[in-house]
């Protein structure tokens, strides 16, 4: 590795076994100090009375930190909702991080992929505090009395563009 011969944690060098032409080892731990730099491999065979000594081409390793399993990618997610037109309902997004209390960035509500603004036109954006996006919002009498998708996408400088959909249903 790096042209220094692989040796166990006592410092006594490492022998693969060839079988079937093929060279292993088994249970090696891989340092950590490998991780995300440069790492070159090459297997060297020892001369024998039955094979001259033989070495491979010169690899390039790819050593990456192990992900913790136990952390769960960040999710963002949307109530369904039942609003009365002309009257204010609570429209609230709620973005999960494992434990981690969550107050940086916006979400922005969207109806079937429009987002909604305010009345001089200007989209609504609502803060992301104790990891909940919440918005007040009054759907106008012109609306048609039905289902629609809702979407909350999540704007942030901390994590990617996440999107969740949910049911608005509008009655009188």
């Amino acid at each position: 590795v790096n042209g220094k011969t692989l040796k166990d944690e006592n410092g006594k060098i490492i022998y693969a076994k060839i079988v079937n032409g093929t060279a292993k080892i088994e249970n090696y731990l891989i340092p950590e100090e490998w991780a995300n730099k440069n790492i070159s491999i090459q297997a060297v065979s020892t001369a024998s009375s039955q094979a001259p000594m033989l070495k491979s081409e010169l690899e390039d390793l790819n050593v990456h930190e192990e992900e913790d399993p136990t952390v769960e990618e960040p999710q963002l997610t949307v109530e369904d909702v039942t609003a009365t037109v002309g009257s204010p309902v609570t429209l609230k997004a709620t973005l999960t991080d494992n434990d981690n209390v969550v107050n940086e960035g916006k979400v922005v509500f969207k109806v079937n992929g429009k987002s909604l603004k305010d009345e001089n036109g200007k989209v609504i954006y609502a803060k992301i505090v104790n990891n909940e996006a919440v918005l007040e919002y009054t759907f106008p009498e012109s609306w048609k009395l039905k289902e629609y998708t809702i979407t909350a996408v999540l704007l942030s400088s901390d994590y990617p563009r996440l999107e969740a959909n949910s049911t608005l249903t509008l009655s009188n």
